[in-house]
Parts: C-alpha cells; structure tokens; sequence
C-alpha cells in the first residue's frame, strides 16, 4: 500500500467548459501519465485496484480500454514509447518503497531491467532520444536527482545532467538537439532547456508557483507544462524560447499530466471533477 499512497499523492485536476474537449473515460477512477501511441490509441495509469497502478490502452475510436499486461500484478507507471512503437519504457515497483525501470523490444519480445538501489529507491520519468537508441530517466544519487541515460538494453549509463536540487521530467526536442527538464536548482520548480550534453542551460520560467512536467510539442515549438502559479494546478503552454504564454485549463481541481496529441494540436490530460478522475483531450489555443 505504501508505494501508491506514495505516488496517488501526486493528484490531479478541472476543465474550463468553454474549451473544446472530450471526455475518453467515465469510469472515475484515479489516473495519471497518459502517453500517445499513435493517432488511434493511447496509453494511461489507473487505479486498478487500491494497491496496483495499471497499465491500460485506449483506442480513441471506440473508447475502449484493455490492460497493456494483462496478469501483471505489481504496480506500473510513467510509460513511454519510441515513435516507430518497437520499444517502451516504464517503472514497475519491486516493494512497497522501491521502484525499478523495464524496458520493453516488441520486436523481439524481450525486456531489459534497471532494478532499483538497496533500500528506498528508484527512478523515474523515462523519456526517448527520438533515434529510439537511449533512454532518459531521473535518480537520486549522491545527494542530488540527476538525469541519466542509458542504451535500450539497460547497459551504457550516463549522467546527462547534474546539478544543485531536484532535476525531474526530462523530454528531448523532435530534433535531438535540446534537453527539456524542471529542476528546484534555483529555489523553486522552474522549466529549463540544455545542449544534450548538459551545457548551454537555459532558463525558461520564473515564477513564484511550481512549474512542472514540461513537454515538448511534436514540432518543437512550444512546450506543454502543468504550474500552481494561479493558485492551483492547471495546464500552460508557451513557445519554446519561453514566451507566449497561454493558459489551457481553469478549474477549481486539479488538471495534470499533459500530453500532446501527435497532431499538435491537442493535449490530453488527467482532469478531477468533483472528486473523480478522467482522461480529457483538450484543443490548444493557438
């Protein structure tokens, strides 16, 4: 029970009705870190039962939802997958304070593991190179949360960036050139840009609320992130150099976990409504 009261203290969020939406899930139960697959079809976290996170996929089509692994009974989550599909990452838990990192080739059904160091650890936040050669993915090592990258066989392990606080939810850019992160190293969460070699930073943010989870657009250009800076969690998007600032979202709960459609026009995303939990697709102002 200890690693979902853990990771459901992440809660979620509300929709303004003058947006245009569509509501993909009705079953109100607890969910978080939706991913595209294509066009078609997604995958989600839900609360499956009150001590397992699980993966689902849903098919936009006709809305309909099956487990990703159907006789999985430890709790999984933050997924993400490579644009061709082959490959996929995610976080499985190994105890009730530990969580280690799977890498999935579909091609040749095989998985590559990262377990977890002794005692209450784990990593988190995996994220693809474009090229689908590495994977990105945060963990606490020598006092501080750093950002690593390793090849799709879980070997090759590389610091990609260091430095004072917490560096959490990278994303790299369409291009391959540019490391998207939020990071405390300046007091407070705020979004940053790097070379992918961890040098020329970039700060895109200030502000007093928490900017977190940033994304970048399928194009690049703009970066989807989820910020209290209004008093509570909503969605943003602004360009890539950290201008034109444009609020998604305005609700009374929380809206969270944004992630873009990949015709870069939407976002889907974890919505509360009086309590109860739902995926949303929302269109972005232009």
């Amino acid at each position: 029970m200890g690693l979902v009261v853990l990771l459901t203290g992440m809660l979620l969020g509300t929709l303004p009705l003058e947006a245009a939406e569509r509501i993909l899930t009705t079953d109100h139960r607890f969910k978080r870190d939706p991913v595209f697959l294509s066009s078609k079809a997604l995958v989600f976290v839900v609360l499956a039962r009150p001590e397992q996170l699980q993966l689902m996929k849903l098919k936009l089509a006709d809305l309909s939802q099956s487990p990703l692994h159907k006789d999985e009974t430890r709790s999984e989550l933050e997924p993400a997958f490579t644009r061709d599909g082959r490959f996929y990452a995610h976080l499985q838990s190994r105890s009730a304070a530990s969580v280690g990192m799977v890498i999935h080739d579909t091609r040749n059904d095989a998985d590559a593991e990262i377990p977890p160091a002794s005692g209450f650890s784990g990593m988190r936040s995996p994220a693809f190179t474009p090229d689908a050669k590495r994977v990105l993915y945060v963990f606490a090592e020598g006092g501080r949360q750093k950002i690593f990258s390793c090849n799709t066989k879980g070997k090759d392990r590389k610091v990609l960036l260091d430095g004072a606080g917490i560096s959490n939810w990278p994303s790299v850019s369409p291009d391959g050139r540019r490391l998207l992160f939020s990071s405390t190293r300046d007091g407070n969460y705020e979004i940053y840009t790097a070379s992918m070699d961890g040098k020329d930073l970039r700060r895109l943010t200030r502000h007093r609320g928490q900017d977190l989870r940033p994304r970048f657009s399928p194009d690049g250009k703009r970066i989807a992130f989820v910020s209290n800076r209004e008093g509570n969690h909503e969605l943003y998007v602004m360009s890539v150099e950290g201008g034109a600032l444009i609020r998604v979202t305005r609700n009374r709960e929380r809206d969270d976990f944004p992630a873009w459609h990949p015709d870069g026009r939407r976002l889907v995303f974890a919505a509360e409504r009086r309590g109860r939990f739902d995926l949303h697709l929302v269109d972005v102002p232009k």
